[in-house]
């Protein structure tokens, strides 16, 4: 294991104890972590909130770090308690009209479907694209179901279950052409723009937002990102800013939020006015620490160990017997997640006989779903495989 991964996988003491597999339902605390969230504990506890500017610089500094992170400006991200905030600003704050279309996945996470049916009140439609026999959906899919109607593609950049990894430069290249094509007709108003769920790559594999051509963005940082659970991210893109009429607005979204309030007072001029209460700023110094740790290697090089993890995961399991459901032939549709099913086992008593065994993973989509991060090793998967019925 590289130095840099070494150091990061020195950051986790669950290692002493666990097979820690589990970063796709919550991420085990980091000791740097741990010391951010202390460090603002005991100063408000020694001073109170007269570190209120401190705080504040913190969270700067943090949004900077998350701005890095997705490639974009750090005046298009806001923070939020969690990836459903996000999605939810976006579902609520597009200005629908009864007919305009939302296009979605079938089978998505409950948090990245809520909100857009939810929109059928509104008038809108709702498209789900289905997925083929293998658990894939392809952007040329997705963009079949995209009419002179669909205002928004709201799509998970990684699917939860059995880990396929959705072509997102791909199909925001195509959403891309689309309105480009819309725009020379004399159609502008018809932009098809897209939003991203990215709570299950984020931190584990590279995204861009401008090589994505993504619209808007949301994640948690619990999982992947190895942040605690309470803090988030949303992407804006400057050009969308004014798109978004956004439903969750109070004191803090404007732009001098301890002046005298009047109706006419503005905005913060950027993402910041989605931020629209006092954030648990113990998180979001949690949150920063989490970004420094994943800073230190780099993304390729968490990238590179993830995926060469799970490959000799699934080659590990299908020798043993096991189906593996996440689909594989493709590398570049592979994630940090793998699900598989044992030839007569049912899944949550597989989970609870490796929970015994010390090795933490749950059950998803009909399997057990593994998910290991860069600072887990070969040796883990090894000793795992052994681990298993």
């Amino acid at each position: 294991m590289p130095d840099a991964l070494s150091a990061l996988r020195a950051a986790f003491p669950v290692a002493s104890r666990w097979i820690y597999f589990n970063h796709a339902a919550v991420a085990p605390v980091a000791l740097p972590v741990e010391a951010a969230v202390a460090e603002f504990l005991r100063e408000a506890r020694e001073h109170g909130s007269a570190g209120f500017q401190a705080w504040l610089a913190r969270r700067e500094a943090a949004r900077q770090a998350a701005a890095a992170l997705i490639g974009a400006r750090s005046s298009e991200v806001a923070f939020t308690t969690c990836t459903s905030q996000g999605l939810i600003t976006v579902a609520e704050g597009l200005r629908l009209q009864p007919g305009d279309e939302i296009v979605c996945l079938q089978d998505d996470f409950p948090a990245n479907r809520i909100p857009w049916w939810r929109q059928v009140r509104r008038g809108a439609r709702v498209v789900e694209v289905p997925r083929d026999e293998s658990g894939r959906v392809t952007p040329q899919a997705i963009l079949a179901r995209v009419g002179p109607r669909t205002r928004l593609v709201a799509v998970s950049s990684v699917l939860y279950d059995h880990g396929f990894r959705l072509d997102l430069p791909a199909l925001g290249a195509g959403l891309a052409a689309r309105n480009a094509a819309a725009a020379a007709e004399g159609r502008g108003a018809c932009e098809t723009l897209l939003c991203v769920d990215a709570i299950q790559s984020l931190g584990a594999l590279p995204l861009d937002v401008e090589a994505c051509h993504i619209d808007f963005l949301s994640a948690d940082s619990h999982k992947w990102l190895l942040g605690l659970e309470g803090i988030g991210l949303f992407y804006c893109r400057a050009s969308r800013l004014e798109e978004l009429d956004g439903p969750l607005i109070s004191w803090w979204s404007y732009a001098q939020p301890f002046a005298p309030w009047t109706p006419e007072s503005p905005l913060q001029p950027d993402a910041r006015r989605f931020e629209y209460a006092v954030l648990p700023v113990a998180v979001l110094y949690g949150f920063e620490a989490a970004l420094g740790l994943l800073a230190a290697p780099g993304r390729p090089a968490i990238e590179q160990q993830i995926l060469a993890l799970t490959e000799r995961l699934a080659q590990g399991l299908a020798a043993r017997g096991w189906t593996v459901l996440s689909p594989r032939e493709r590398p570049a549709e592979r994630s940090g997640i793998v699900t598989a099913t044992h030839p007569s086992r049912p899944a949550r008593e597989l989970v609870e006989r490796l929970t015994a065994a010390g090795v933490q993973v749950t059950w998803r989509g009909g399997g057990v779903r593994f998910s290991p991060h860069a600072w887990n090793t070969s040796e883990e998967v090894d000793r795992l495989l052994e681990r298993l019925p």
